[in-house]
């Protein structure tokens, strides 16, 4: 058990400064694209770096390998296969049909891998709080 508490506070520490230096440098490197309208090229590091930041609250949660974290993270996989469903019919319909953003290919594969790199820790986030 003290393994397990020892081995989540190395991977929080490690995620915090990760998810600190990502974010910072998400921010720096799409602030000029956002504020001249732009889609922001480096928004990835962005949605990394917030990524790391929800695993460091999370460290604590899911590293010790029990039912609790096989709960959170199973519960939190079913809705983000809702969630992905939905943003791919979104981004579907917005950039096809409707036609009211206009995206290339590739810039629906970053917001789709965006969504899902956010989405997937908020919703372990979000159960860790409930269970």
């Amino acid at each position: 058990m003290l393994a397990g508490f020892r081995k989540a506070k190395e991977n929080r520490i490690i995620y915090l400064f990760l998810g600190v230096l990502l974010t910072i440098l998400g921010v720096y490197l799409n602030y000029e694209d956002i504020i001249n309208g732009e889609f922001p090229d480096a928004i990835m590091l962005l949605a990394l770096g917030i990524n790391q930041l929800l695993l460091a609250y999370l460290s604590p949660h899911i590293f010790p390998k029990d039912e609790r974290a096989k709960e959170i993270l199973g519960k939190s996989m079913i809705i983000n296969y809702f969630v992905l469903f939905i943003s791919i019919l979104f981004l579907f319909l917005a950039t096809g049909s409707f036609g009211f953003i206009t995206l290339d290919a590739t810039q629906v594969l970053i917001v789709l891998f965006c969504i899902m790199v956010i989405t997937i820790p908020a919703t372990m986030v979000i159960y860790a709080k409930m269970i």
